[in-house]
């Protein structure tokens, strides 16, 4: 679940810049929606961990609903809509209790379960990449959060695999896939390895700075936290 919201941030960070929400609503509202889902981004592991998630994740989702219905226009709307249509179908099969991707994670899932603390660390780029993108010029947006995403795939994979194997790697990348559905994949092609990443992102384990004004590190930083 953490891969697949993470990524649906890093795409929401290029597509609606913090400039789109009506000023006349309070930011103190989506910090406590944040705080509400705060809580689900611990691995469950077992059917009951998972229900327990998906409940407080139904809150959280119901609590941006009500926000974005009031403070955003019906375009900004379809725009957050078509962004995020993969991560809420994926989300429909992960709370379906027997649906066969739920059943494929919690076969991966205990496994997975001992890789974050050192996933942890992966967070934190992209806790410094979301900074980077608010800073970049809009046209350079593209390109930073592809770095983003290819920094944060490439660290997840090696901590992954080295203790789950290939197999686990590949049903993330699935889930990945299927949340973003499929746009990170066929826009971010080859920027794993595209040297340009090292003139737009400070290196690995840099520390944020922690004064980002942008809606959306800031609904990162209660993600993680």
């Amino acid at each position: 679940m953490q891969s697949f919201v993470t990524c649906t941030l890093v795409v929401l960070a290029v597509l609606v810049p913090a400039a789109v929400w009506a000023q006349s609503c309070h930011l103190r509202e989506l910090d406590l929606c944040a705080a509400t889902g705060a809580g689900s981004n611990k691995i469950s592991t077992t059917d009951a961990d998972i229900d327990k998630q998906c409940g407080v994740l139904a809150e959280s989702k119901e609590c941006f609903s009500n926000f974005t219905t009031r403070c955003t226009t019906p375009i900004q709307r379809e725009l957050g809509a078509l962004v995020t249509q993969g991560a809420a179908e994926l989300g429909t099969k992960f709370c379906t209790k027997g649906d066969p991707l739920r059943v494929e994670y919690l076969k991966h899932a205990p496994c997975i379960a001992k890789t974050q603390p050192e996933g942890k660390k992966c967070l934190q780029d992209v806790r410094v990449g979301l900074e980077k993108i608010e800073e970049a010029k809009f046209q350079e947006r593209i390109t930073v959060a592809c770095c983003v995403y290819g920094r944060y795939t490439a660290c997840t994979t090696k901590a992954v695999e080295s203790q789950c194997g290939k197999d686990a790697v590949e049903y993330g990348q699935l889930l990945i896939r299927l949340a973003t559905s499929n746009l990170l994949d066929v826009v971010c092609k080859g920027y794993d390895t595209n040297p340009v990443c090292n003139t737009h992102l400070p290196p690995p384990g840099t520390k944020a700075k922690g004064n980002s004004k942008s809606i959306l590190s800031k609904l990162f930083n209660a993600y993680v936290s």
